[in-house]
């Protein structure tokens, strides 16, 4: 998966200068940054988001996405189909698959979300799914929420909270994620910084107490993609699984 997934973000990058094609591509999100894990080691991640429109009122989103934990490199591909039938809507089904290289373990994710503007300065998002590792049988059903709020023309404001709960006989704990980070874009260009702070742990038979994390990174964005409105606003990628990888959990 590392070198198909690697090949992917060159040949997206080399494109998406002109942000659309005739295969419908409407634009792409890439971000690269650091964030502490929960071990208190310095994870390297990096995601490409990108949007291709259906038709004027349905789209697809694809998701690539690295972690570099100290317990190995995990890769994601991602697919949403989702439908936009106003400008202050969007919702869909999404399902994701993940592995950590060198070792036999893989997950499959699937669900549903939606996204709803509340003005123009504000944006809700929320999904809910289930899972499947082959590691054991590991299932899980996981849910996630959060909003944005725009603070001025280039300075935004990002919430989440990701909860899942896995109930095996070896493995039993409910996980949360709860985190912020403030967005900064130059006007007129496609760079843009973030910072981030994140607390997660787990609860229940096989508790961990809860570790603060803080990261930032660098975004690019090309076309038609980002911002408040639901109509070019990516949705947010979540992997209910990482923490445990980052844990050395599972």
């Amino acid at each position: 998966m590392k070198r198909f997934i690697a090949s992917l973000i060159a040949v997206v990058v080399a494109h998406s200068a002109s942000a659309q094609s005739s295969l419908g591509i409407q634009g792409t999100d890439l971000r690269f940054g650091a964030l502490q894990d929960e071990t208190g080691e310095v994870q390297v991640l990096s995601s490409l988001r990108l949007d291709v429109a259906i038709t004027d009122a349905h789209g697809l989103q694809g998701d690539v996405t690295f972690e570099d934990t100290g317990n190995g490199l995990v890769g994601g591909l991602g697919a949403r189909l989702y439908m936009a039938p106003v400008e202050h809507q969007k919702y869909g089904l999404f399902a994701s698959l993940s592995d950590v290289d060198g070792r036999s373990m893989s997950w499959l994710s699937v669900g549903a979300e939606g996204m709803f503007a509340a003005g123009d300065d504000l944006v809700f998002e929320a999904r809910a799914g289930m899972g499947v590792s082959d590691v054991e049988g590991l299932d899980y059903i996981f849910a996630d929420g959060g909003f944005a709020i725009a603070l001025s023309d280039n300075l935004a404001v990002e919430t989440h909270l990701t909860v899942a709960e896995f109930e095996e006989a070896s493995f039993q704990a409910i996980s949360y994620d709860a985190g912020a980070s403030l967005h900064y874009t130059a006007s007129g260009s496609p760079w843009g910084t973030y910072a981030s702070i994140n607390y997660s742990g787990l609860t229940g038979r096989d508790s961990r107490p809860g570790e603060l994390r803080v990261g930032f990174g660098v975004s690019m964005s090309f076309g038609q993609i980002g911002g408040l409105s639901p109509k070019t606003r990516p949705f947010r990628i979540v992997n209910p699984v990482a923490p445990l990888v980052r844990r050395g959990l599972w």
